[in-house]
């Protein structure tokens, strides 16, 4: 292969063990717009998330959560809020995803139904 080939692939990254990524509760919040960071489509988006409910999930999912303290989420840089990092598991929005699925299940079963 000539090094013209070699620009047109895409480079794929493995994954290494223990690889983690950031996950912003503003990534989850139903009050959010996608601009605003919201990842998750409306209809899985959770109201008013916080990191404690992410970091219990994402214990419960085996994703080894670390919360980070006195984080500042980019779009907000002035509202010091936390965030978690959990291990990489698949792509990223698919991980928010089961999160906030998880985060849903995880109320409605706290209130009974």
């Amino acid at each position: 292969m000539c090094g013209f080939e070699s620009i047109f692939l895409k480079e794929v990254k493995v994954t290494e063990k223990g690889e983690k990524i950031v996950i912003w509760p503003a990534y989850l919040t139903a009050g959010k717009t996608k601009g605003e960071g919201r990842i998750v489509s409306r209809r899985n988006a959770v109201k008013s998330t916080n990191i404690e409910e992410i970091e219990k999930v994402a214990r419960m999912l085996n994703m080894e959560p670390e919360v980070e303290k006195e984080k500042a989420y980019p779009k907000t840089t002035w509202h010091h809020t936390r965030r978690v990092r959990v291990n990489k598991v698949g792509r990223k929005g698919e991980i928010v995803k089961k999160i906030a699925k998880a985060i849903k299940e995880m109320r409605e079963k706290s209130r009974g139904r």
